[in-house]
């Protein structure tokens, strides 16, 4: 192995040895994964609380098998998925060994500082907890445009996982070894759970729940190891009576949505601004464990988006504000400063939509004024 070395302080000046073991060749992604790991530290020991070892390791392994896992301090990765990957364009492609390196360091706090019961649910505290870990620090590291590209390659996944289930399909707080469902549902779940009730009060119930149940054993608080719906509590004390029903739809059962944008137009305004005019439909199921679904009312605060271009062509975020639905169709008109390209309802697919590749269209000129 070559080995390259860095250190990363926490706020109390305490030295961590930041090291990648790899293949000499392979130096491609270890900027990005070293990068990844002080970004990671730093989100970490700051929202949730002090890294426990001395050190951490990264190990590269050949592509055999592309995965990585998190042990003490340690942590073996496929070259497969980060040592080999090509980023050809940041500003397109999605960073995976950035993501993956992030999520890992997140089991060194969820698997590691807090270890689950074996019982329905347990990979929420572990996986889908890493899987918003990463997904925090990722977040303040790309736009918000690439952060939509992450969320709609996790609910593509996490569709087609679920049409090819087997057996049962569990609400996240129930999940039994279905991956689909603790690393993809729980990403898209975790990323809208902070985004209806702030990031700040995910973080603070997380830091609680560290706590309280941090490192098990004769002398913690509870005489046994925490469930999923132990979590819940720490996450249903931090959101408002108004939003209690997500916890309902994202945690406690199979809720899905079905989000189209029917028609995006737009004038231009005297004042050099544009006038956008969004026609939707939108609708809502309950789903049971074989995958029936029934319609439910529909009440609920959904994203409306609209976009416009940057120099380089690419999408750029000109408006995005939550409205209230009560009612199947729709229509949103909103005021923006610079000419519209799309627009849509939930455009950063922070909801579980049957159907997302609807949820925005390009706008078409209505008139000149």
């Amino acid at each position: 192995y070559e080995v390259k070395k860095d250190k990363w302080i926490d706020s109390n000046g305490k030295p961590i040895s930041l090291e990648i073991y790899y293949n000499k060749g392979h130096e491609y992604n270890l900027d990005k994964m070293m990068t990844s790991m002080k970004a990671s530290f730093a989100y970490f020991s700051k929202n949730f609380s002090p890294y426990q070892y001395r050190q951490m390791r990264i190990m590269e392994f050949p592509r055999y098998a592309e995965f990585a896992q998190s042990f003490a301090n340690t942590v073996p990765f496929s070259e497969g998925i980060g040592f080999i990957q090509k980023i050809a364009d940041p500003e397109e492609d999605l960073d995976m060994p950035f993501y993956v390196t992030a999520h890992e360091l997140g089991h060194q706090w969820w698997g590691h500082q807090v270890a689950e019961a074996s019982v329905k649910g347990n990979a929420m505290l572990s996986e889908t907890q890493a899987q918003y870990s990463a997904l925090m620090v990722m977040k303040h590291a790309i736009k918000p445009e690439m952060m939509q590209k992450f969320l709609k390659y996790e609910l593509d996944r996490y569709l087609r996982g679920r049409s090819s289930e087997r057996k049962k399909e569990q609400p996240l707080n129930l999940v039994e070894s279905q991956g689909y469902i603790h690393y993809q549902k729980g990403s898209l779940v975790m990323f809208a759970l902070q985004d209806y009730i702030g990031e700040e009060k995910v973080n603070l119930a997380l830091r609680n729940f560290l706590k309280d149940w941090q490192y098990p054993g004769p002398d913690s608080k509870f005489k046994r190891y925490p469930t999923s719906n132990d979590l819940l509590s720490y996450f249903k004390a931090q959101t408002p009576d108004s939003l209690k029903n997500i916890i309902v739809d994202m945690f406690e059962t199979i809720t899905l949505f079905e989000n189209k944008t029917e028609k995006v137009e737009f004038k231009s305004l005297k004042d050099k601004t544009y006038e956008v005019k969004i026609t939707t439909k939108n609708e809502k199921f309950r789903a049971d464990s074989s995958g029936n679904e029934k319609p439910i009312a529909i009440n609920d605060w959904i994203d409306v988006g609209i976009y416009g271009e940057d120099s380089k062509g690419q999408p750029n975020l000109l408006y995005l504000k939550k409205h209230k639905v009560v009612k199947v169709n729709n229509t949103f008109t909103v005021v923006v400063k610079e000419k519209p390209k799309k627009a849509g309802i939930d455009p950063i697919n922070k909801l579980i939509d049957r159907h997302p590749d609807d949820n925005t269209k390009t706008a078409s000129l209505l008139e000149e004024i």
